[in-house]
C-alpha cells in the first residue's frame, strides 16, 4: 500500500506552487515574501519539534535559529545597507547557511566502529571533492573582478561546507526519529549549493546581475524543502509517520553522484575548450572505468549486505532480518488496518539426530526443513532460521488470523521423514502461531506469544503439531480440550 503524504506537506506543496507562480509573474518582491513565509513555517515547525526533549532537541533549536535568521533577513539587509555595507545580501545569506550548518552538526550520530567511521569519512570527503570541482569549474574560472569572484565564491563555499556536513550526517546515520526530516533538510542544502554555484559562475563571468529571478526561485525551493523537513519532524512526533517502511538509503549514492559530476565536468570542459582529442576521450574513458569499478563495488556491497542477514547453512533469513521484517510488518498493519502473524517452529528430536548420526546429517536435516518452509510459506511471507533447530516465519498483510493458521497447518502437513545418506530420518516439528491485530503488539510481544504457543504444541506432541496463542495460554492449568470447546483454533 503506498505511503500517504502528511496533510501538512500537501498544504506546503500547494503553497509552494502558488508562490512560485506569483514569483515568476510578479517578480522579486513576491520572491522575498515567499522566503519569509517559508521561514515562518519552518521556524514554527522547528520550535514545535524542539519541544520533544529527545536526543535531537538541541539540533532542532538550532534549526529554529536558522529559520529565524531567514525570517529577519529583509530587516537585516535594510539595517546593514543603512550603515553602508553594500554586501548586505551576501552577509544575510551566508549567515543563514552557516546557522543551518551548525544545526546539522548538532544532530546525534549513530555509533560506529573504527572501520565504519573511516568509510563514512571517505564517502563524505568524496562528496566534498566533487563539490569542490563544481566550484572550481563554475565560480573560479572566469575573468571577473576580484570582488565579484569573492562574492561569487562566498555563497557556494558556505554551501559546500553545509553539503559536507549534511552528507556526513546522512552517511553516519542520525537518530532514528530524525532520518526522514534530515532527507528534506539535505535536499534543501543541495538546492542551495547547486543554485549558488551556477549563480556564482554567471556573476564571475559578468553574464548576470545579482538576484536574477531564477535565483530567487531556487532559494524558494530550498526554503520549502527545509520547511518540509521541520514539518516532517512534527509529523513524526504526532505519530503520523509511525512505522516507516524501508526506503532506499539515498546517502549511499552521494559519493557515486560526486564521482559522476566530476567526470561530466571534465568532459564538458574538454569539449568547450576544443580539446576533445585527447582530453575529451580520456575524460570519457575515465568515466567508463569509474562506472565499471563502482558497479562492481555495488555488487560486492549487495553481496555483503545479503550475507549479513542470511543464515549461511540454510540460506534463509537470519534473526536480524526476522526482527526488522516483523517490526515493519507490524507497523504496516497498524497503518493499513490488517493483521500480522509470526510462526515460531522448533524441530522435535533434532538433538538425537546430531548425537546418533553426527552434525553433518543434522545439518542436512536443517537444509531439508528450510526447503520445506520455502515451499509452504507464501511469497509475501519470510521464512527464517533463528539458530540451532529453531525457525520462524513472518506473515504480513493478513486479512484475518485464519490465513496464518492455514500456513501453519500446511507446514505441519508437509513435515515427513527424509532420507539422509541412505538413512530414513524422522522429521517432526512443533509450531506456535501468534497473530497481531492492527497496532496491537510489538515484535517482542508477538514473538513471546508464538513461543508460548509453540511450547504448548510441543507439550501436547505428537497429538498437537501446531498451536495458536490465545489468552488462555497464560493459564497453563486449562486443558487443550477447553480451547476446542470454545472454538478457538489450537491444533492442526
Amino acid at each position: 500500500m503506498p505511503r500517504r503524504l502528511p496533510i501538512a506537506h500537501l498544504c506546503l506543496g500547494v503553497l509552494y506552487a502558488v508562490l512560485m507562480v506569483l514569483a515568476v509573474s510578479v517578480g522579486e518582491n513576491v520572491a522575498e515574501v515567499a522566503r519569509v513565509v517559508f521561514g515562518v513555517i519552518g521556524l514554527t515547525a522547528a520550535v514545535w519539534a524542539a519541544r520533544d526533549r529527545g536526543p535531537a532537541h538541541r539540533a532542532w533549536l538550532a534549526v529554529a535559529v536558522s529559520f529565524a535568521v531567514l525570517v529577519v533577513s529583509p530587516l537585516l539587509r535594510v539595517v546593514l545597507k543603512g550603515v553602508g555595507i553594500s554586501a548586505a545580501d551576501d552577509v544575510t545569506h551566508v549567515t543563514f547557511v552557516l546557522a543551518l550548518l551548525v544545526a546539522l552538526r548538532m544532530f546525534p550520530l549513530a555509533r560506529m566502529n573504527r572501520r565504519e567511521r573511516w568509510k563514512s569519512a571517505i564517502d563524505s570527503t568524496t562528496v566534498l571533492v566533487g563539490g569542490t570541482m563544481v566550484l572550481w569549474y563554475t565560480s573560479f574560472g572566469g575573468s571577473g573582478e576580484r570582488n565579484l569572484l569573492i562574492s561569487a565564491g562566498l555563497f557556494p563555499l558556505s554551501d559546500l561546507a553545509l553539503l559536507f556536513t549534511a552528507s556526513r550526517v546522512l552517511l553516519r546515520g542520525a537518530d532514528g526519529t530524525s532520518q526522514r526530516p534530515l532527507r528534506w533538510l539535505v535536499a534543501g542544502a543541495m538546492v542551495l549549493f547547486a543554485g549558488d554555484a551556477v549563480h556564482g559562475s554567471l556573476v564571475a563571468h559578468d553574464k548576470i546581475e545579482f538576484h536574477a529571478p531564477w535565483q530567487f526561485l531556487c532559494w524558494i525551493t530550498a526554503d520549502a524543502l527545509l520547511a518540509a523537513g521541520a514539518l516532517a519532524q512534527c509529523a513524526g512526533r504526532a505519530g503520523q509517520t509511525r512505522g516507516l517502511r524501508p526506503t532506499v538509503p539515498v546517502s549511499r549514492f552521494l559519493p557515486y553522484a560526486a564521482v559522476a559530476v566530476a567526470h561530466i565536468l571534465m568532459f564538458v570542459a574538454a569539449v568547450q575548450e576544443g580539446t576533445f582529442f585527447p582530453w575529451g576521450g580520456l575524460a570519457l574513458g575515465g568515466a567508463v572505468l569509474s562506472a565499471l569499478v563502482l558497479f562492481r563495488q555495488t555488487l560486492v556491497q549487495r553481496e555483503s549486505d545479503e550475507q549479513a542477514v542470511t543464515d549461511h547453512l540454510t540460506g534463509l533469513s537470519n534473526r536480524s532480518l526476522f526482527r526488522a521484517t516483523d517490526t515493519r510488518s507490524l507497523a504496516r498493519a497498524a497503518r493499513t488496518g490488517r493483521h500480522s502473524a509470526v510462526l515460531v517452529i522448533d524441530m522435535n528430536g533434532f538433538k538425537e539426530v546430531n548425537d546418533t548420526l553426527g552434525h553433518k546429517s543434522g545439518d542436512l536435516v536443517l537444509v531439508e526443513f528450510a526447503e520445506l518452509l520455502r515451499r509452504c510459506v507464501p511469497a509475501s511471507g519470510l521464512p527464517c532460521r533463528l539458530g540451532g533447530d529453531e525457525f520462524a516465519v513472518v506473515l504480513p498483510d493478513l486479512d484475518n488470523p485464519g490465513q496464518a493458521y492455514e500456513v501453519a497447518g500446511r507446514i505441519a502437513g508437509e513435515v515427513s521423514p527424509v532420507v539422509i545418506d541412505g538413512k530414513i530420518i524422522a522429521m517432526a516439528a512443533s509450531i506456535g502461531v501468534a497473530v497481531s491485530g492492527p497496532g496491537e503488539l510489538t515484535h517482542d510481544e508477538i514473538v513471546h506469544r508464538a513461543d508460548q504457543a509453540m511450547y504448548r504444541a510441543k507439550k501436547s506432541a505428537p497429538h498437537t503439531r501446531w498451536a495458536a496463542w490465545t489468552e488462555y495460554l497464560e493459564q497453563p492449568e486449562i486443558d487443550a480440550t477447553i480451547h476446542r470447546e470454545l472454538s478457538i483454533p489450537l491444533a492442526g
